[in-house]
């Protein structure tokens, strides 16, 4: 199944499952989101209808959650970013986002005023289902609701600021998550392709079996520290072809567009626009694809 949270044309927000070309709607006999994660329910032949192209996506995870992202798991992205160990690295380096620094498929990116280094990152990215604390690897699969793919975007000026890639990580609306997400049971753990591509060159491309930590020891190593929840999200990294390592460097531009594409998931897709743009026609906020 494919669950995901969407606007409708009135603005009105809902969520339910994605078949074909329409999204059945399960947000009047599901109480939250985070419900239909943690106990899925399948589509009944009553349950209202929308054609796809009639909703803008919301990305899919809670109303507050907690979105932990994993830095240099790639061991070929981390040479590329001069932080390749001569030993792979005994725990995951991480960070978090906050929730409105991401926004659904379709939805512009938002590049800062007076900022040009808004960099690309595709990753896959584990939505939880059930909660736990102290989950072991072993479990770990069990807790997870689904698979998105993920525009993990930095501003790498921001980010470079000290050895802490917070300021860099969450300016509004500067990364996406979604379509939906793909149930566990669907797609299974992998190994899954995340391939980014920009305006339809392929620059990034790779396997989550090459990833430094797997998704089992990243959900034991998070949920060590903090209680995970229903709609709480792990981005698991970012492969080797990022814009600040190009000859030279190319970051995001207004009129671009990026895609996200992770096997089994689907694609995500965004634009860009300034800031600026965002300020004067609120509203370009609200474009969908």
């Amino acid at each position: 199944m494919r669950l995901a949270r969407f606007r409708t044309g009135t603005g009105a927000r809902g969520f339910g499952v994605v078949e074909s070309d329409e999204v059945v709607r399960l947000d009047h006999r599901v109480a939250t989101f985070e419900a239909l994660l943690a106990d899925p329910v399948a589509p009944r032949p009553d349950d209202p209808r929308l054609p796809r192209i009639d909703v803008a996506w919301e990305p899919p995870m809670g109303d507050h959650p907690k979105v932990v992202c994993v830095g240099f798991n790639y061991a070929a992205h981390a040479t590329e970013s001069d932080r390749g160990p001569a030993e792979p690295p005994a725990r995951p380096t991480l960070f978090s986002r906050f929730a409105d620094s991401l926004v659904g498929a379709g939805t512009p990116v938002i590049r800062p005023a007076g900022e040009d280094t808004l960099d690309w990152e595709g990753e896959v990215a584990l939505v939880v289902g059930t909660a736990g604390r102290r989950i072991t690897a072993t479990d770990a699969w069990a807790h997870v609701a689904g698979v998105t793919c993920m525009a993990e975007n930095s501003v790498r000026d921001w980010q470079l600021h000290s050895t802490q890639a917070t300021a860099g990580k969450n300016w509004h609306g500067s990364g996406a998550l979604g379509p939906w997400l793909t149930t566990a049971d669907t797609v299974g753990p992998g190994p899954l392709r995340v391939t980014t591509r920009l305006n339809g060159e392929v620059v990034q491309d790779d396997t989550t079996d090459h990833l430094t930590f797997a998704f089992a020891d990243l959900i034991a190593y998070v949920s060590a520290f903090t209680p995970l929840a229903p709609g709480d999200v792990i981005a698991t990294g970012t492969p080797q072809g990022i814009g600040l390592r190009r000859d030279p460097p190319r970051f995001l531009r207004p009129g671009d567009d990026l895609e996200v594409e992770v096997s089994g998931v689907g694609i995500l897709r965004h634009g860009v626009i300034d800031e600026s743009v965002v300020a004067a026609a609120p509203d370009l906020a609200e474009v969908t694809s």
